[in-house]
């Protein structure tokens, strides 16, 4: 999930229908730099990594050192640390809508209300830890609740009016399709203006596949996986028993009303991605005012072989670390980020490209675009698109 690196993505295809798929990242393999250092260090350094969700990085690197360390879990300290991840993953999520998703039905982005939400990080730091430091080894509790209370209730309000267009309380209680249709052709919300385009265009269920989610894993039977696969392969190709899955946004919300609906017309296309999206934006502000104050469930299991393994959900999916200490220093570390799992080259991207159909190629770069957009790589990625038929003719 660091944002170095580029993913360059190859659409083959003949008469408007999408054949080949050809993907390659260039991602590169951040955690060497953490190799030999004491855990504090380690901690230290994974923030100036990690740009893009380092509160997600930053509370998996600490849960595994804890983990490896044969330290105990911290429920009230590791509540307000999934608050914090909460918050991260609306802010990315509100990000991409605001700064991309317009692009996609030629509207301006908003970047004022990207600037507003950029403050929200640090302030609720401050009122949640000693400092702000929330993940360090001796990092300390000291919530100060009723700022907490302010803040929510400030980004709720930022949320709902700059996504939802002050109709966020109707969007919340919507469970199918046909009050859906009504928020949105009743709407001039962003959201309204791409989501009816989608349904114009008869594209809803364009990118479906038959690749499934990833299923919840407990860090024993994750950690007895990896350990079958050379490391560095499994952590680019990631798999789960032999076949490529789904880690995206859409696994947390598979069984949520309106999106089971969904799924049942449109299987996993366009229309079911970007309303996971939507839903866990509109749910997230609702879901800090509960956080506070409460007790997580225990999140890691000492070991006693200095290997600790973590797993959190990032605004993207599931994020994995495991890291081996020896003599008190880091020998081995591993990260499994959400992009490696779903831009694998067999994976859910690729297969979704490869069902992609449309009249010409500028509405199949489109379709494309719009399927990468709902996944989210993170990193910068290059589409290129390939007429099968005049390379045919160039070769003959």
């Amino acid at each position: 999930m660091t944002p170095a690196g580029t993913i360059h993505i190859e659409l083959h295809h003949s008469a408007g229908q999408a054949s080949e798929v050809r993907i390659v990242s260039a991602r590169p393999e951040a955690t060497r730099v953490l190799l030999g250092k004491t855990p504090e260090q380690a901690l230290s350094s994974v923030p100036l990594l990690f740009t893009l969700c380092g509160n997600a990085q930053s509370y998996a690197a600490l849960q595994a050192c804890r983990a490896a360390l044969g330290m105990d879990a911290e429920p009230e300290p590791d509540a307000a640390r999934d608050l914090l991840v909460q918050l991260e993953t609306l802010r990315e999520h509100a990000w991409r809508i605001l700064l991309d998703w317009p692009g996609l039905v030629g509207l301006e982005p908003n970047k004022k209300a990207v600037a507003s939400l950029l403050k929200f990080d640090a302030q609720f730091k401050r009122h949640l830890f000693r400092d702000g430091e929330a993940y360090k080894l001796d990092s300390r509790l000291d919530i100060d609740a009723m700022p907490l209370m302010r803040l929510t209730a400030e980004l709720e309000a930022l949320i709902d009016t700059s996504i939802f267009n002050g109709r966020l309380d109707d969007f919340r209680t919507i469970t199918g399709e046909a009050q859906l249709r009504d928020w949105l052709w009743q709407n001039a919300a962003l959201p309204a203006h791409l989501l009816n385009e989608l349904y114009v265009q008869d594209w809803p269920a364009a990118g479906r596949n038959d690749i499934a989610c990833l299923p919840e894993l407990d860090n024993e039977t994750l950690n007895r996986q990896m350990q079958q696969y050379d490391l560095t392969v499994f952590c680019r190709a990631p798999h789960w028993q032999g076949r490529c899955v789904e880690n995206t946004p859409l696994n947390r919300q598979w069984s949520h009303p309106l999106i089971a609906e969904l799924r049942s017309r449109y299987s996993n296309g366009l229309m079911v991605r970007f309303l996971a999206c939507l839903l866990e934006v509109a749910a997230i502000p609702l879901r800090l005012s509960r956080l506070t104050g409460r007790k997580a469930k225990p999140a890691i299991a000492p070991s006693a072989d200095g290997i600790g393994l973590a797993q959190v959900q990032a605004a993207r999916g599931l994020l994995i670390h495991r890291l081996e200490l020896r003599q008190g220093r880091v020998y081995d570390y591993r990260i499994v980020a959400p992009t490696e799992w779903n831009f694998h080259s067999e994976g859910v991207i690729a297969q979704g490209l490869k069902q992609l159909k449309a009249e010409d190629p500028n509405a199949l770069r489109r379709q494309a675009e719009l399927l990468i957009n709902t996944v989210d790589p993170c990193v910068q990625y290059n589409l290129k698109l390939t007429d099968s038929d005049s390379e045919a003719e160039a070769h003959a």
